[in-house]
């Protein structure tokens, strides 16, 4: 394994939520003298132990936990450049204490980000709340159309890449223009160039066969990308078994007070509300998973006084099961996350030899595969030792550990469709697509095609087209 010179190292403990990320960064941090930074989002708010699922008091074993609970409800939610910043000086501090940072979350973009040092704008323009940027360039709260209308004048590459409906992307590369005064296409092309760079280099799994193909033709190149010496123990779970435990888990929480912290949450809305402060609920700790769906059920219950016992028990059932499911497409979510951005990130900085896979699937053999496997791994990184990964999931990890490539993403429209395509692949089969071939069915004028002649009517079978007779 290469060790890029001078770095801090660092453990990063990844995984969908419920595979017991916390418990196993714990472990780690009693065993190699560590400190734990942080990595999910909404645990960075105080209060709410439950719906953000901290791990509790004793459960930390004493162990110092940084970034965790301190942000207030009423404050503007953390950037990710904000995080970053705040994390950079929390793992220089624990290392120049000689203590192992090892930083634990479900918001892998988040993390990501604090492991990789390349990035299109200052992290400081990233610090300015979506309403300063909306002050200070309006067209940002204007309407989507008129946004990308503005991103297609100044850079057409830029704009051909994003869905006409997809605005976030649209408007954070007007962002990126407005923050640098440079052409977003022009910085990612600056970027690629940089990190293509180089011939590429294989890494084989334990038989021999090629993980991935990394861009870059020595350590110095590879390394001088990451921010940190890392060594990332992803937590890896069988998503269907993980659904059962994730099911029982919402069920754990409703019984330990989930829904009286939503209570009060909404308790807290209504106080804003009647002081005519405005709070905007798709983000910050409004976001937790559980507050949206069982407050849904808990208002309805209290505003219709007929439901009875019965109807209020079904309603409240109903915001259980909507919180278990998306409970189950958020671990889906952070599983895709890591497939195709975390390790595509890995695979094209020549990093993917750090990842280290974990079967958490089976809670009986948790410190076997997990534990026991987990310091194993730790103990040869900061030895500087290989890591024998026969030992680990070979199999999972011959299909799992391969970055899976992005398609070519360019918008085309078509006019007789009133459709955007996004892909080539999408573009080219369009026009045999059963929708295209009825859109011009309908926008053929047969009757001017095809005039009568000679006093004659052309006759054409109902519904066909003139090929069709």
């Amino acid at each position: 394994m290469s060790t890029p010179a001078n770095k801090p190292r660092v453990i990063v403990v990844a995984g969908a939520t419920g595979t017991g990320k916390s418990r196993l960064a714990v472990a780690l941090a009693e065993k190699y003298n560590g400190e734990i930074i942080n990595g999910d989002a909404l645990q960075m708010y105080e209060g709410l132990p439950i719906a953000t699922n901290k791990l509790p008091l004793p459960d930390r074993k004493s162990v110092p936990h940084h970034l965790l609970g301190f942000v207030k409800w009423d404050e503007e939610p953390w950037t990710v450049g904000k995080y970053v910043t705040a994390a950079i000086g929390i793992v220089r501090d624990i290392a120049s204490r000689g203590k192992l940072p090892i930083i634990v979350g479900g918001t892998h973009y988040y993390m990501q980000s604090l492991l990789f040092e390349c990035s299109l704008v200052d992290g400081n323009a990233e610090h300015q709340t979506a309403q300063d940027q909306e002050s200070k360039w309006p067209l940002l709260a204007a309407p989507t159309r008129d946004m990308l209308e503005k991103l297609r004048a100044i850079d057409p590459k830029e704009a051909a890449r994003w869905h006409p409906n997809d605005r976030r992307k649209i408007r954070h590369s007007l962002e990126v223009y407005f923050t640098s005064g440079r052409i977003p296409s022009d910085i990612y092309w600056e970027q690629r160039a940089k990190n293509a760079a180089g011939s590429a280099i294989r890494i084989s799994d334990h038989r021999g066969r090629e993980l991935n193909e990394g861009p870059f033709d020595d350590d110095d190149d590879a390394a001088s990308l990451l921010r940190y010496d890392p060594l990332i123990l992803w937590l890896y779970a069988d998503l269907d078994k993980l659904s059962t435990r994730l099911n029982q888990r919402v069920d754990t929480m409703i019984r330990a007070g989930l829904i009286g912290e939503v209570e009060s949450m909404q308790q807290v809305l209504k106080e804003r509300e009647s002081s005519g402060i405005a709070v905007n609920q798709r983000s910050g700790i409004w976001v937790a998973i559980g507050f949206k769906e069982l407050l849904a059920s808990h208002v309805l219950a209290s505003l219709d006084t007929d439901l009875g016992r019965g109807g209020l028990e079904k309603t409240q059932a109903q915001g259980i099961e909507q919180t278990k499911a998306a409970t189950r497409q958020y671990a889906r979510q952070q599983h895709r996350w890591i497939r195709t951005k975390l390790l595509q990130a890995l695979g094209k900085h020549r990093a993917l030899e750090r990842m280290v896979l974990l079967d958490g699937t089976e809670l009986s053999l948790w410190h076997r595969n997990v534990e026991a496997t987990a310091s194993k791994v730790v103990s040869a990184f900061l030895k500087g030792n290989s890591i024998p990964r026969g030992s680990m999931m070979p199999d999972v990890e011959s299909e799992i550990l391969v970055p899976r490539t992005k398609p070519n993403i360019k918008a085309r429209y078509c006019e007789i469709c009133d459709m955007t395509l996004m892909t080539e692949d999408e573009w080219n089969s369009h026009p045999k697509s059963k929708k295209h071939r009825r859109s011009i069915r309908t926008a053929v004028d047969w009757q001017a095609q095809y005039p009568k002649s000679l006093g004659q009517e052309t006759v054409f079978h109902a519904g066909s087209a003139p090929d069709e007779r």
